[in-house]
């Protein structure tokens, strides 16, 4: 009888310990998502901020009337500059879908 209690008391444990070993993998998984998510949304104000101030350098050159607004030396750099936040987020954000897929 002692035997049997103690065989289940064992199973109970591993049990335990395997649901404590579960929940640790997913809370680390879930931390590192949110971190790539808040990585990510921190970018997209930095992307809002250039288109902002892209509109700023249309407006300065439409008031000089100049022609070249797509050659301006600042806008071409804010682009290129936002082209690759982009690619980082879409990075960040496909790391983070690969994290919320659980594990086999």
């Amino acid at each position: 009888m002692i035997d049997r209690v103690r065989k289940n008391l064992n199973e109970g444990v591993k049990s335990i310990k395997w649901v404590a070993t579960f929940l640790a993998d997913r809370l680390k998984a879930e931390t590192s998502m949110a971190q790539l998510l808040y990585a990510s949304s921190k970018l997209e104000g930095k992307v809002d901020e250039l288109c902002r101030d892209i509109g700023r350098r249309v407006l300065e050159l439409k008031e000089k009337e100049e022609k070249a607004v797509l050659k301006d030396f600042i806008i071409l750099q804010s682009i290129e500059e936002i082209k690759k936040l982009r690619e980082q987020i879409d990075d960040y954000k496909s790391r983070a879908h690969e994290l919320s897929k659980p594990q086999e």
